[in-house]
């Protein structure tokens, strides 16, 4: 009977434990307190005053989600492990390459390093010399410099975070950012790989391919939209305008800005400046709409003289009298062509049925009487005899 008990505590012990790493049936699965492994040679070696385990040949460790490979590695306990050559560590569309790397199952932390660290996710690269890789939160960070390249876009930065689970790379310290649609430098930048949606912060340089400069200390970039928005200190630069605004909307293939805030507009083409609260502007021709206490301030450099102005709300409009002589001859070339047009529709209209004159050649005889001249007629009639003398 007692023989028969202990087997009976031996087998509810057995399954106690089966039921606590399983988590019971149906039930979530709890997080793995041991990191897995897998080598073609494994054995022992001494470590300090204790002993570690040295793996060799198509390593692998799994934890957090994470797979880690390498050619060799040494495991000091079930949590911490050194991995050696050709390391590669993915997490779901994540991949990250390295020449060694320090993973710590307690933080779920791999540092990775290299001659150049090579982080690819997608169409998006990140070229990096340290990179440290939370397998838990899917969150990197790179120091030293980094380069992400993404399609034809490329971000530079001292430092930067990676997110992985919405793509989105934190540019911080000497930021540039080189694309076909614009030349970006500034403090810190938020960019979103899948988007290419930009965030940008202080001292913020921009430069577009329509030969503007704006700067801001705070803003967004809409790449699908094509808007440059600006909500601290705002500033464009045309070749003919500058403008300021505390906040303002760019639409860049428009030209058209929407202002908000302290705005004045120096056009120094036509020697005008142009204040208000809040306003639009269009960059061709060189247009402002100005309410919320507007006023133009015109000036003459070589006089030394000034005209102000103020209203309720002020329309600024540039005359141009270069374009205004070629509308009017593109007017004027089109009413011609549009007369000689008329005048061939005329020519090949056919007579009308019933026309009495059908058939008349030009050259007939009612033609040529109408034509003829007073002189000719008084011939005709003294060969007749039939002139009357006066």
């Amino acid at each position: 009977m007692r023989r028969f008990l202990t087997i009976a505590f031996v087998l509810l012990a057995v399954g106690a434990t089966m039921f606590a790493r399983t988590g019971g049936r149906g039930a979530a699965q709890p997080e793995k307190k041991v990191v897995d492994l897998k080598a073609d040679v494994m054995y022992p070696i001494e470590f300090r005053d204790t002993s570690a385990v040295c793996l060799v040949g198509n390593v692998a460790f799994y934890h957090s989600g994470a797979v880690i490979t390498c050619d060799s590695a040494v495991r000091y306990s079930e949590k911490h492990m050194e991995c050696f050559g050709n390391v590669l560590i993915n997490k779901n569309d994540t991949y990250v390459y390295g020449d060694r790397a320090d993973y710590n199952g307690e933080t779920h932390v791999a540092n990775v390093y290299s001659d150049l660290v090579k982080v690819v996710d997608g169409d998006a690269t990140l070229y990096t010399y340290k990179f440290l890789f939370n397998t838990k939160t899917n969150v990197g960070e790179f120091a030293d410099g980094g380069v992400v390249t993404n399609r034809e876009n490329q971000l530079e930065s001292d430092r930067g975070y990676y997110y992985a689970n919405d793509r989105t790379v934190i540019c911080v310290d000497r930021v540039e950012i080189r694309s076909e649609e614009y030349d970006l430098t500034g403090d810190s930048v938020v960019y979103n790989l899948t988007t290419d949606h930009a965030y940008y912060f202080r001292h913020t340089n921009i430069w577009n391919t329509q030969g503007d400069y704006l700067y801001a200390d705070r803003g967004s970039y809409d790449k699908g939209g094509e808007l440059y928005t600006v909500t601290e200190n705002g500033y464009i630069l045309t070749e003919k305008q500058e403008v300021w605004s505390d906040s303002i909307d760019y639409y860049k293939l428009a030209g058209h800005a929407v202002l908000r805030g302290n705005i004045q507009i120096d056009d120094t083409e036509h020697k005008v400046l142009a204040f208000g609260d809040f306003g639009e502007y269009w960059k061709e021709p060189g247009n402002a709409f100005l309410t919320r206490r507007p006023a133009v301030v015109s000036y003459d450099t070589s006089q030394g003289d000034s005209l102000f102005m103020a209203a309720d709300s002020m329309f600024l409009y540039t005359i141009d009298p270069a374009r205004l002589r070629a509308d009017s001859l593109r007017a004027a070339a089109r009413a011609a062509d549009s007369l000689r047009t008329d005048s061939l529709r005329v020519d090949s209209l056919a007579p009308a049925a019933g026309d009495s004159v059908q058939g008349v050649r030009p050259e007939a005889p009612i033609v040529a009487a109408r034509r003829g001249s007073l002189s000719e007629g008084r011939g005709d009639a003294k060969r007749n005899g039939t002139e009357h003398k006066q």
